[in-house]
């Protein structure tokens, strides 16, 4: 998809553009230009945009030209960063099951940088 159908798709979606947007409910922390071939070859679907609903009559890899990544981090990842990180679970329906997902991300992130603080020290003769 090109960057100008992607906009128009996200103005027609969200008028106001108030609205927040994610990839596979994660939120998109940046955006970045890169060639073709970095990290990968991309993949590019052929549409026929005749056809109302499911649209790919093809693909192609490539590596000529460049890519626009949007990268996103989970509030998981954000945790092995700050195992402290205020997490809000604003839901009262998935509360609970997200409040213990959320400590339990906590507790493998803090156990994480535990491991590696110690590593750190060993390099280090301590």
């Amino acid at each position: 998809m090109k960057t100008k159908e992607l906009i128009r798709l996200l103005q027609e979606a969200d008028p106001s553009g108030e609205e927040d947007v994610c990839i596979d409910n994660e939120d998109i922390h940046f955006v970045e230009l890169n060639e073709a071939y970095w990290d990968g070859c991309l993949q590019v679907l052929t549409r026929d945009e005749s056809t109302e609903y499911y649209n790919v009559i093809g693909a192609k890899y490539t590596s000529k030209g460049f890519k626009i990544n949007l990268r996103t981090l989970s509030i998981e990842e954000a945790m092995l960063n700050d195992p402290e990180l205020p997490v809000v679970v604003e839901d009262t329906f998935v509360n609970k099951q997200m409040q213990n997902t959320v400590d339990r991300w906590r507790d493998e992130a803090r156990k994480i940088i535990k491991e590696v603080d110690s590593l750190k020290k060993d390099e280090q003769g301590h």
